[in-house]
């Protein structure tokens, strides 16, 4: 039983967006032991109360309390040591990491296990609510659902006092939901709160021990869960009473004609698929989750490969495409609203009209008024509620939008209407509006096709149900026969069945497959072709030129892909976290320059130590200076490291107007030791790219730099001090730059303001060349130590093969342009399609 402590406290909170209260004072005690449910319509105010006391929002008014202790900053990473951790309605799963670096990520250090059982730890906690994971899968590998179970391992992991669950169970199957909710029963008994948010009010009365309702953004009551009815909880969210839930259906019109026919379509998780879709009809797809009906509806909107014969209208067509499947009149409503149906960046209108822009444009140009008359139209029939149709559609609510994509979706005048969950995560009444929107559009001749986990809105909503099992439609329920019994008794049976009767388990092959696929989509895989071009390379200058494996050449080309190394090192380290670094160029320079009034014959042993002390300060400071302009100054990192850049070149010319200042002989002579060809300098380098590439995957800086460049706002959910790891990685990657600059040194022997201009390219070429992403989140340093030595031996072979210098330019660019495209490929194959070519 719950005791009267409150681990959770929030009090007169008070919270607007651009001049729209989304909180009016709510006030919010939830108490230790007991589960307690958050309710209210989308855009009620409940994820921003939520937010707020996770430390993700930062409120206008009011004060939070966990386990007694005051939230005095806006900081994930302070809440969760307080001992709170919120599941997220949107899953916080940054694509770029593993399964295994998610989990580890959302834990402070000392919960954190130890290097060598990373991946085994996180199994643990994933088996600790019976998700079945590959803990080595990235982020983008996975499905909704497995997303949304990675949300809830992360969260128990943290062991939290209070934990948060907003709609938890949205993307979840009714044997997943309860596994959760026996958890949840757990937790609670060991006297942790639990908040839990949710729109699936049977679920709130099976899980919860008090609720409290919010609408409009204000506290409409507390109330014991056993004291009202399902009902009277629907009334108290609405604040009004509720008409019937699902529209009449159309008497069935066997004689209507198909608009969809589909004839033995097959794709990576379905086969065999046929049916057709009538027109004036709501078509269900139904089945356990992972039995290709989703993919299957997916392919009817161009978005999964396929074969097989199509017809729209009685006409053969082909939906390889998103495009070609919208102009054939199949629009999706897509079941991930932040991932696939909105564009998050854009406005409202900018979202609502982005299928139909050919609708509002004379000679090129966008009629802005047209437009804004039939979307303003559009949204007023939706009860779209929106401050204005320039606002920043993330500003919605969840249910507002969904009736964004469904009315980009009705703009492009569909004949077919393919919905994916088109209901997941909004309000009873919203629902409602939805349920009415499907009929009508039915009613008017369309057809709409609905793919749903719940039986029960399908059997409200669907005139026909196709139930897959296993990748093929092994039951089409019709009339009387859509039921909630029919639909789950026939999807459950059916998979039962059949997995009974095949499915060998995985042999070696198969996991051979899965390691030799997994390695083509790491970042290892482009250092392998890398070095496969190196030695192509070397193979055949030597060929043309007995001169160019002398231990002359060697040993020179080799000292000189050293400073690119580093500087190659550095540019990777901004580059992981999304931004870039244009002043690598001139930051070697003015390195030199400054080693030249210092580190030269006749100084003191003082002055050479002064001469490392003052290049190793500007090292910091340039990255300082870059970081800041970047995070506190908001400037686009190109605009703000080419400021820096011309900075930095200015300082060089004043110090040294012309060439001079000789560079200490024996300085030089130690930087250029080698044992046989190779420079132990060069040695050096490896050593520290290893290490690097080590602390890549090993550290919480190298997991954190990459979270930053994967995905900026769920990193901050995970408690990601962000602003931190970006200055860290402008300073990291200045101080590689400034090491660069102690070998460049060596190489030229004077200062000279004009050198090492040439890196600053020639770093971005060498680190997309070892496969680093533009993006972010994306990288390694072994790459990028490969493609400088790449980069490198083109310019050292050029002279050998008696090429135009003009080949140095153009080989690399043409070396980019098919890394890119390779990479590019190996990264997006899906491993179904792999297996289905086989």
């Amino acid at each position: 039983m719950p005791d009267a402590r409150a681990a959770l406290r929030l009090t007169n909170v008070w919270k607007s967006f651009v001049g729209v209260a989304a909180l009016r004072g709510v006030g919010l005690e939830v108490r230790a032991g007991e589960v307690h449910a958050l309710l209210g319509e989308n855009g009620a105010g409940k994820s921003t109360l939520m937010a707020i006391a996770a430390g993700s929002l930062r409120a206008d008014e009011g004060a939070v309390e966990i386990d007694g202790k005051p939230l005095t900053h806006a900081a994930p990473s302070e809440a969760q040591e307080l001992g709170l951790s919120l599941v997220y309605q949107h899953p916080a799963v940054l694509e770029d990491l593993t399964v295994a670096e998610n989990i580890a990520l959302a834990v402070p250090a000392e919960r954190r296990p130890g290097l060598g059982r990373a991946d085994a730890w996180a199994a643990e906690q994933l088996a600790a609510i019976d998700a079945r994971l590959d803990v080595r899968a990235r982020g983008s590998e996975l499905s909704a659902p497995e997303r949304q179970l990675v949300e809830i391992a992360k969260a128990l992991a943290l062991d939290p006092r209070v934990l948060i669950l907003d709609e938890p169970t949205a993307a979840l199957n009714a044997a997943e939901v309860e596994r959760l909710f026996d958890r949840v029963r757990a937790i609670r008994e060991r006297g942790t709160a639990v908040v839990y948010i949710s729109h699936r009010i049977p679920e709130v009365v099976a899980i919860a021990d008090r609720l409290t309702v919010l609408r409009t953004g204000e506290t409409r009551g507390t109330f014991d869960v056993a004291s009202v009815s399902e009902g009277e909880i629907v009334n108290l969210i609405l604040g009004r009473e509720l008409e019937a839930v699902f529209p009449d259906k159309r008497a069935a019109r066997r004689d209507a004609p198909p608009l969809l026919e589909l004839d033995g379509i097959s794709g990576a998780a379905f086969d065999d698929v046929t049916l057709s879709v009538r027109a004036g009809e709501v078509f269900g797809f139904a089945g356990a989750e992972g039995n290709g009906q989703r993919e299957a509806l997916r392919a009817l909107a161009g978005l999964e490969p396929s074969r097989g014969e199509v017809r729209c209208n009685g006409r053969p067509v082909r939906l390889d495409d998103p495009g070609r499947a919208q102009a054939a009149g199949c629009a999706i409503v897509p079941g991930d609203r932040q991932r696939e149906g909105l564009l998050t960046s854009l406005s409202v209108a900018e979202n609502a009209a982005a299928s139909s822009l050919e609708d509002y444009t004379t000679g090129g140009f966008v009629r802005r008024g047209r437009e804004h008359g039939v979307l303003a139209e559009r949204l007023r029939s939706m009860a779209v509620k929106t401050p204005s149709l320039d606002a920043d559609v993330m500003t919605l609510s969840g249910g507002n939008q969904q009736k964004v994509v469904f009315a980009r979706a009705l703009l492009s005048d569909p004949t077919v209407l393919l919905c994916d969950e088109p209901t997941q995560g909004v309000d009873p009444g919203a629902r409602v509006e939805i349920y009415r929107l499907l009929r009508s559009l039915a009613d008017d001749g369309k057809a709409v096709i609905v793919l749903s986990s719940d039986a029960v809105e399908l059997e409200g909503l669907c005139d026909r149900v196709a139930v897959f099992s296993r990748g093929h439609v092994i039951a089409t329920l019709e009339g009387d026969e859509v039921t909630e019994e029919r639909i789950t008794g026939t999807a459950i049976s059916s998979t039962t069945a059949r997995r009974e009767a095949g499915g060998a388990a995985p042999d070696a092959a198969d996991a051979a497959g899965t390691r030799r696929r997994r390695f083509l989509r790491g970042d290892l895989a482009p250092s392998a072709i890398v070095l496969l071009a190196i030695v192509l390379l070397g193979a055949y200058t030597a060929s043309r030129s007995s001169a160019y494996l002398t231990t002359i050449n060697l040993q020179s080309a080799l000292f000189l892909a050293t400073a690119l190394i580093f500087v190659s090192l550095g540019q990777l380290v901004v580059l992981l976290t999304g931004g870039i670094d244009l002043s690598v160029g001139p930051l070697t320079a003015l390195t030199v320059v400054v080693l030249s009034f210092y580190v030269s014959d006749g100084k003191s042993a003082g002055a050479i130590v002064l001469g490392f002390a003052l290049v190793v300060a500007l090292g910091v400071a340039v990255g300082l200076i870059n970081g800041l302009l970047v995070r506190r100054a908001r400037i686009s990192p190109i605009i703000a490291t080419l400021a820096t850049f011309i900075a930095l070149q200015g300082v060089a010319q004043l110090l040294r107007p012309d060439p001079g200042g000789v560079i200490q002989s024996s300085y030089i002579s130690t930087m250029q030791k080698s044992v046989g060809f190779v420079p132990i300098v060069f040695v050096v380098a490896i050593v520290v790219a290893i290490g690097c590439e080590l602390a890549l995957r090993r550290t919480r800086l190298g997991v954190g730099l990459r979270a930053v460049g994967s995905d900026e706002p769920s990193a901050h959910r995970v408690g990601v001090r962000v602003t931190p790891t970006v200055l860290a990685g402008y300073v990291i990657c200045s101080l590689f730059t400034v090491i660069a600059g102690l070998l460049l040194a060596a190489q030229v022997g004077i200062g000279d303001p004009t050198v090492g201009g040439a890196y600053t390219l020639s770093s971005v070429t060498a680190v997309v060349l070892g496969g680093a992403s533009i993006y972010g989140g994306r990288g390694s340093f072994l790459g990028a130590l490969l493609g400088a030595v790449l980069v490198t031996q083109i310019i050292n072979a050029i002279t050998f093969l008696s090429l135009g210098q003009a080949w140095q330019y153009w080989l690399p660019g043409a070396l980019v342009l098919v890394a890119a495209a390779l990479f590019a490929r190996a990264r997006g194959v899906r491993v179904a399609a792999l297996a289905e070519g086989a």
